[in-house]
């Protein structure tokens, strides 16, 4: 079978969102891999395929616009091949218009002849006004929604808590992408060692937190001699700084509640010097894999992967770890800028999760010995998954109270808790809360 090259990946990649709401970055390492692409190829197919889901509906207003025929009269197929060219003339300079303008008319013959004068049509039009688009009609939510890509609903959600300037910075936010970090594993090596031996890389963080990296290499990762030797692990900072102001010492009982992949495990670990006794749980028994085998690589031996479902009372558990982490299932509006089509979830389907985590932040809250701490987390910035859920929680657990620490990194202070967002240090979207039992 014939190799797929960099833009037959990236349609790939957005076709098969359509169709079956795949993950498009778990797809796109997959085909990645799949077709050995280059690590500028790569790049190139990354950067499509989330450009076009970062700002599909932005595309498909302009692809309206010039188009002889009502948008949803189009065909699924031809959409993707027009977003895709129109992505490459408005955002990309390093494709030049031609390139992109032919290679959407080849697609088009190949998917249905009838369509390749349409598209050659559609994009001309788009790359001859690219400096003088249609303006987006509509009130303030209604701009929002298009300009940035982000559905109605959930930029309604957003402006009725940040109001319309943040709500705008983190849109904004969410389509510029991040930047990769890592947390030095100080069991094998130091952040100097790192930084000395793998200087093609790594660069030093810009903030404070201590053993954290900035990753800078276009290739694969995980075929390096670093990843090999488990000299660190992929962990953005705002997951960090939930693991750190857990803060365990060594030689403590810990459990992670809902662990998988495990970042927050390997960093407990490493905080607790390889020493105690961590319980990584999670309900899902195939990501135990990723869990067991990612401590493996990083010479962890003090995690043990447990399958768990965390709104399931445990007697065994009862008071018994000093400290507990709920990092619990969430919408994930915090990452929208790792993963661009988190957007694209249907508002109404999360709405019961604030129920769902409430739940298991009461039974994990049962394992926590007198004294010991409790952290709460999403990587959500909806309040009603975050502070509310907390607040609910103290109300009816007189025995716990906040534990109130300080940060270097910028964030939201709420009643209970910070808030972490895209648009204001650079990290993923994220709540951390720390309580203590006091009896």
């Amino acid at each position: 079978m014939k190799k797929k090259d960099a833009r037959d990946v990236a349609i790939s990649a957005i076709t098969a969102f359509r169709k079956r709401n795949a993950w498009s970055d778990g797809f796109l390492r997959n085909e990645i891999r799949a077709n050995g692409l280059s690590p500028r190829d790569a790049a190139l197919a990354t950067a499509i395929a989330n450009g076009v889901l970062q700002n599909s509906l932005l595309l498909n207003f302009y692809i309206s616009k010039f188009s002889s025929v009502k948008f949803n009269k189009i065909s699924p197929g031809i959409i993707d091949i027009l977003q895709m060219a129109a992505y490459q003339i408005l955002f990309l300079d390093r494709v030049p218009d031609s390139a992109a303008v032919n290679d959407a008319v080849n697609r088009a013959k190949r998917n249905n002849p009838r369509a390749a004068g349409f598209v050659n049509a559609i994009t001309r039009k788009i790359s001859g006004q690219k400096d003088n688009l249609p303006e987006i009609p509509g009130n303030a939510e209604e701009i929002l929604s298009v300009k940035y890509s982000h559905p109605l609903d959930l930029v309604k959600r957003l402006l009725a808590e940040y109001g319309l300037k943040k709500t705008e910075d983190i849109l904004v936010a969410n389509n510029a992408g991040a930047k990769a970090t890592a947390r030095v594993n100080t069991l094998k090596t130091s952040k100097e060692e790192l930084l000395s031996s793998y200087s093609e890389m790594f660069t030093s963080s810009n903030y404070t937190i201590p053993d954290s990296v900035c990753v800078n290499f276009s290739g694969s990762i995980e075929n390096s001699d670093a990843h090999r030797d488990g000299l660190f692990h992929i962990q953005d900072i705002s997951s960090q700084l939930a693991a750190l102001t857990l803060s365990p010492r060594k030689g403590m009982r810990v459990l992670d509640a809902c662990a998988a992949p495990g970042g927050k495990s390997f960093l407990l670990a490493e905080l607790m010097e390889n020493e105690g006794e961590l319980v990584s749980c999670d309900i899902h028994e195939h990501k135990l894999s990723l869990i067991s085998n990612g401590a493996k690589r990083l010479g962890i031996n003090i995690i043990s992967p447990t399958l768990c479902d965390a709104t399931e009372y445990k007697n065994e558990y009862e008071k018994y770890f000093d400290c507990v982490l709920a990092d619990v299932p969430c919408s994930g509006l915090g990452i929208i800028r790792k993963k661009p089509d988190i957007r694209y979830k249907n508002m109404s389907e999360t709405e019961n999760l604030p129920e769902i985590q409430l739940e298991i932040l009461k039974n994990v809250s049962r394992y926590v010995k007198p004294g010991g701490a409790l952290l709460y987390s999403t990587c959500t910035i909806l309040s009603c998954e975050n502070s509310d859920v907390v607040s609910k929680f103290l109300t009816e657990n007189k025995e716990f109270s906040e534990d109130c620490q300080s940060f270097d990194i910028p964030h939201i202070k709420n009643e209970h808790g910070i808030t972490l967002l895209p648009s204001i240090g650079d990290t993923d979207g994220f709540y951390i809360c720390k309580l203590r039992r006091n009896k």
